[in-house]
């Protein structure tokens, strides 16, 4: 039987696998449909994830782009703390970045963003299915954190379309509410 380890390998290799003209295009189409779902939204604060190069990630500072020049007046990032934690910054002026052990671009300093002031969460991800669950890199960053804001609305990215199901979302898996690929939309019920 496969596990979830075996998937997170197999779907990561496979996005690794896109060829730059894809890559790019894929991203183009996506941030086409984000524009899209967010005139359909409105949102005041809205948390980011920053694309990690190596494992061709969706483009987030594109989406970040998108989100300042369609009205969200406030982005919020995250870095990576060592008890598993995440800590987390106001993407503006003040905030200087640097890579992290993992790839990630983080914050070394800036302006501490409060987290219940966020309406929209993107959410990394290197798999989905058609009921909202998603496979992470494994280090659960993300549940922790979504589990102390559980209101937000839990958005997905993905440069790939979903699987038919992930039969090892635990209890502690925050499952998403919407999922925005280069090919739809998908909303899912809760």
């Amino acid at each position: 039987m496969i596990d979830k380890n075996t998937l997170r390998k197999v779907y990561l290799q496979k996005r690794l696998a896109l060829s730059s003209t894809e890559f790019e295009k894929r991203n183009k189409l996506l941030v086409q449909n984000f524009s899209l779902f967010l005139k359909d939204h409105q949102f005041e604060a809205a948390h980011s994830f920053l694309s990690i190069v190596d494992k061709n990630e969706v483009d987030t500072l594109s989406l970040i782009s998108v989100m300042k020049d369609q009205g969200v007046s406030k982005v919020a990032i995250s870095k990576s703390l060592p008890q598993g934690e995440l800590e987390h910054y106001w993407y503006d002026d003040d905030l200087i970045l640097q890579t992290s052990k993992w790839g990630i671009p983080e914050p070394e300093q800036g302006k501490l963003a409060d987290i219940y002031e966020l309406d929209m969460v993107l959410v990394p991800l290197i798999s989905f299915d058609r009921s909202g669950h998603r496979i992470g890199y494994g280090k659960g960053y993300y549940d922790r954190f979504l589990s102390k804001i559980p209101e937000v609305l839990k958005v997905g990215v993905s440069l790939g379309p979903p699987l038919d199901q992930i039969p090892f979302s635990g209890t502690h898996d925050i499952p998403l509410n919407i999922c925005i690929t280069p090919f739809s939309v998908y909303y899912f019920k809760k």
